[in-house]
């Protein structure tokens, strides 16, 4: 036996060993707290974050370490002193007491983000940007709407930056930690899920209805202001049921058109939940239908979708109920959309409305869905759709006969109720 060559390989491995232990148990550590870190937006979706990236990096302020120090966001930095006095003014405590309050929980912060972006920090300086951030943003949200806040601030932060200030605010990689808004809000009290509430209405173009469809889940901790917008989003979705067998889809024929020519109707759904898509009887012979959630895009609610997807895959652990509601509706609707004709229809159906032309709609949609993780959801209900393929054949083929030459077969019905006119014109006048 060749003792040297044994001893030579059990010297070798147990470095290797050491190695491959000490970073399972590092990364069992960070996944263990995958609920309550601040993302990075991950990489293989960073072809969704527009151009320029501009729903990944921040054009007016940087809250967090992530984008810290940027040269083109210095001017918000002067803006979150005043906020913070203000804040602190308003609240009726001492600057001192409310940075003191941050300063105590200063190591848990800094456990929500990545060691890479928090590390070189001291205490006292990671504390002063949590701070100066958690403030300018609680301001920022109470300053929203109001007309009793200072008019420096109102100025800075709402009427000349626009939708910016709403898009930087839920970008995954600006998300301050919820526990940091938490010890904030003990000092002065800000309506936080009111502005989320408001927000999240118009965008889901559901301004119409109640605000008590939003009902969500109270045991749910949201890691930051991102992930309790999408609690609002998703929070009342009832569970998926089981997952149905997977074989075989024909994609490339699921155009709002096509539909429309088999018989699916296609109409904006009334559910307490965005990201709703499911497909039922009509209740009468005309075909099934496909209910969505209704969407108002512009440049900031664009923003949302994609960070809230990006944050679906970062979160989501399990299969089926993978978590990708947000992402499985996107995924959907840009199947949808073959041609501008599609947008058209969607926007007659009150499925899609916003400021965008019906060629920048597709381009967004389009260009997003090649990245997207497809979730349950969205099997799920093409296998509902393959299900009503097989089962009324005969009524598809009929109702496409009838969808595709509708304006020939009315062409002729008047042409042969005029002809009909005048036989009986004639008949009559052939016996008087």
């Amino acid at each position: 036996m060749n003792t040297s060559h044994t001893e030579e390989i059990t010297i070798e491995a147990v470095p290797i060993q050491d190695r491959v232990r000490r970073e399972t148990e590092r990364l069992e550590t960070n996944f263990s707290r995958i609920d309550t870190t601040i993302h990075r937006f991950p990489q293989r979706l960073r072809g969704i974050g527009g151009p320029g990236e501009r729903y990944i990096i921040p054009s007016v302020v940087a809250l967090g370490p992530y984008h810290h120090g940027r040269q083109e966001l210095q001017e918000m930095e002067e803006v979150k002193h005043a906020a913070a006095y203000y804040f602190c003014a308003q609240s009726g405590h001492p600057v001192e007491e409310v940075y003191a309050k941050i300063l105590s929980i200063v190591d848990q912060a800094r456990s929500c983000y990545e060691k890479d972006a928090a590390a070189h920090y001291s205490d006292a300086k990671f504390a002063d940007m949590m701070f100066l951030d958690g403030c300018f943003l609680l301001m920022y949200i109470d300053t929203e709407g109001s007309v009793q806040y200072p008019p420096l601030l109102e100025n800075s932060m709402v009427l000349s930056m626009g939708p910016c200030m709403l898009r930087d605010i839920l970008l995954l990689e600006n998300q301050l930690p919820w526990l940091v808004l938490e010890a904030l809000l003990t000092f002065k009290h800000v309506k936080v899920q009111e502005f989320l509430v408001d927000n999240v209405r118009d965008f889901m173009d559901v301004s119409d209805r109640p605000e008590e469809v939003f009902v969500v889940n109270e045991d749910y901790r949201a890691p930051h202001l991102l992930g309790l917008a999408r609690l609002y989003v998703t929070g009342s979705m009832p569970q998926d049921e089981e997952a149905l067998p997977v074989s075989y889809f024909n994609t490339a024929t699921m155009s709002a058109i096509h539909l429309a020519e088999i018989g699916i109707h296609i109409t904006a759904s009334k559910t307490t939940w965005f990201a709703n898509m499911s497909l039922s009887r009509s209740g009468c012979l005309l075909g099934d239908e496909l209910s969505m959630s209704p969407v108002f895009l512009n440049d900031y609610t664009a923003c949302w979708l994609v960070n809230m997807a990006a944050f679906e895959a970062r979160i989501s652990t399990r299969y089926p109920m993978d978590g990708f509601l947000v992402s499985s509706y996107l995924s959907l609707l840009a199947l949808l959309m073959d041609k501008e004709e599609d947008i058209q229809k969607l926007r007659a159906h009150h499925i899609v409305n916003g400021l965008l032309s019906n060629q920048e709609m597709l381009n967004f949609f389009k260009t997003i869905a090649r990245h997207l993780r497809l979730g349950y959801r969205f099997f799920a209900l093409l296998e509902a759709i393959e299900g009503y393929k097989r089962e009324r054949w005969v009524w598809i083929m009929v109702h496409r006969f009838l969808y595709l030459h509708w304006k020939t077969i009315v062409t002729l019905i008047s042409i042969a109720s005029v002809l009909v006119g005048i036989f009986r014109a004639l008949f009559s006048l052939k016996y008087h």
